[in-house]
């Protein structure tokens, strides 16, 4: 096993290997709060991203980033990890869960907004487009209130498989609220609106639209669990998700929260990650 590895990362616990994948800007932190809760029952490794270390002026592409964790796997562990992997970060788990399906023992993707997925599109590609758009043009308060709404406004009418949940975190969810965001949480976004431009502008696109598989993952479908947040049906995200597990035919499993369940509700979510690994 090689000891060396030119990607950032996080470590802590021990246990058996579980790889987090942010989504976002990719930056390691916006994951301690769960990486915290779950590093009593793993060896849980937070994987960086190049935009994070490197601040490239470049579209970046899933496949680099698969490659990227693939070489962090090599370096860090003897036996395949699960993969639980968040919105861009889940993109590039079926990426390298479409090339390299051994090397993963459980790939748990949330939420990955892939838009070849959706019957509809074209009509989010022009949406992404503008958001892209405005962040070139060095308006990112447009930006930023485009996104939103591109990724949050539900869709009326939409139909879903019927979900699964595992644990018991659903009975009284709704009388919850997100945890507040620790300091540390607060400075760190605060630092991630330098890198926010360049998310725009290098990521959003080349992810979103990236070209899915279907046939290669569905001959890895027993490693792959299409996961979604409750508070996110309806909207772009949760859509994808649903589309992928109807595509493979598999079940869609709900976890607390939306799209940044994660980061605002670790502690219910590692709960209901944790019942959902001891299933598997």
């Amino acid at each position: 096993m090689r000891t060396e590895t030119p990607i950032d990362y996080r470590e802590r616990g021990e246990g058996p290997p579980l790889l987090l994948l942010p989504g976002g800007s990719g930056h390691p932190g916006s994951l301690d709060g769960l990486a915290t809760h779950l590093a009593g029952h793993h060896r849980v490794v937070t994987m960086s991203s190049r935009l994070v270390s490197s601040r490239p002026g470049t579209d970046q592409h899933p496949k680099v980033y698969a490659e990227d964790a693939l070489g962090l796997i090599d370096a860090l562990f003897d036996e395949p990890p699960v993969v639980v992997a968040f919105s861009a970060g889940a993109i590039t788990t079926l990426e390298l869960l479409t090339h390299e399906p051994d090397r993963v023992r459980l790939a748990v993707v949330h939420e990955p907004p892939v838009l070849s997925l959706l019957p509809d599109a074209g009509r989010h590609r022009d949406a992404l487009e503008a958001v892209r758009t405005a962040a070139r043009a060095g308006d990112l308060d447009e930006a930023g209130r485009l996104m939103t709404e591109a990724m949050t406004t539900p869709e009326p009418g939409t139909t879903f498989p019927e979900p699964r949940h595992y644990g018991d975190w659903l009975d009284g969810y709704a009388e919850t609220r997100p945890e507040p965001p620790t300091p540390e949480l607060v400075e760190l976004f605060a630092r991630l609106r330098e890198l926010q431009p360049l998310f725009l502008e290098h990521v959003l696109i080349p992810f979103t639209t990236n070209d899915i598989d279907l046939t290669a993952l569905g001959a890895a479908r027993t490693r792959l669990v299409p996961v979604a947040g409750i508070d996110s049906r309806g909207q772009l995200p949760y859509r994808a998700a649903a589309a992928l597990a109807t595509g493979l035919g598999l079940p869609l499993t709900e976890v607390p929260g939306g799209h940044l369940g994660p980061t605002e509700r670790p502690t219910q979510f590692a709960g209901a990650l944790r019942a959902l690994l001891e299933q598997r």
